[in-house]
């Protein structure tokens, strides 16, 4: 009998979701004039930093994080549900609310591995019923954000090191796990797995996959 995945972990934007909620964050912020106009720009610029692997973490956390500076975990949880009923809740793929669900009720470990700080994250991992989230963490004093993240980043390699983790404590290795993801960045992990999915992978990754015989998934809002 075939092998298969003890452990399936899957990316957040544009793996599960039509959307990339760093940014659609911030055109949350500036419809409800929660932050500066400019800040559209800045995520623009971002986002294609990030598409080529040519990110700065640190200048990007310092402005992704803005809005949570100063701000209580229950004000902030509170906007992001908001933001999840706005701008991701009508963008979650079927094809991926079906596989997820069909693992859940076979009673497989799942759980969503993204770089998207935990708050923003939350809400879909609710929504989808998924208790395991591996996302990047944020710093709190006194039960307010700092605006610092906090541990490790989970992008690129840093999603080897929490998936690892993960993995460890129900005594399995990255072997076991199954990994759906879509961008370059996503090499990493995808090639550190035993069973690597890319779904509507970026066109750098999508040469990465068929070089390598990985699965290729199309998943799109019909």
């Amino acid at each position: 009998m075939a092998k298969k995945p003890k452990v399936f972990l899957f990316d957040m934007d544009h793996t599960l979701i039509d959307n990339d909620c760093d940014v659609s964050w911030k055109h949350f912020i500036v419809k409800h004039n929660i932050g500066p106009a400019n800040s559209l720009e800045r995520a623009d610029y971002f986002y294609g930093e990030y598409k080529k692997g040519t990110l700065d973490l640190n200048a990007f956390m310092e402005f992704q994080l803005a809005e949570f500076r100063q701000q209580s975990e229950v004000e902030m949880a509170k906007l992001a549900d908001w933001h999840f009923k706005e701008y991701v809740q009508d963008k979650i793929y079927p094809d991926a609310a079906v596989t997820v669900k069909k693992l859940l009720k076979a009673g497989e470990r799942v759980a969503i591995l993204t770089a998207t700080n935990r708050v923003l994250a939350a809400p879909l991992a609710s929504y989808l019923g998924i208790n395991h989230l591996l996302a990047t963490d944020l710093e709190t004093i006194d039960g307010c954000y700092t605006g610092f993240a906090q541990g490790v980043f989970n992008v690129g390699k840093g999603k080897i090191t929490l998936a690892e983790r993960y993995c460890k404590v129900f005594g399995l290795t990255l072997a076991d796990a199954a990994y759906y993801g879509d961008g370059y960045l996503d090499r990493y992990i995808l090639d550190a797995v035993g069973f690597p999915i890319a779904v509507n992978p970026a066109p750098e990754l999508k040469t990465i996959a068929k070089d390598k015989k990985w699965p290729i998934l199309k998943w799109e809002i019909k």
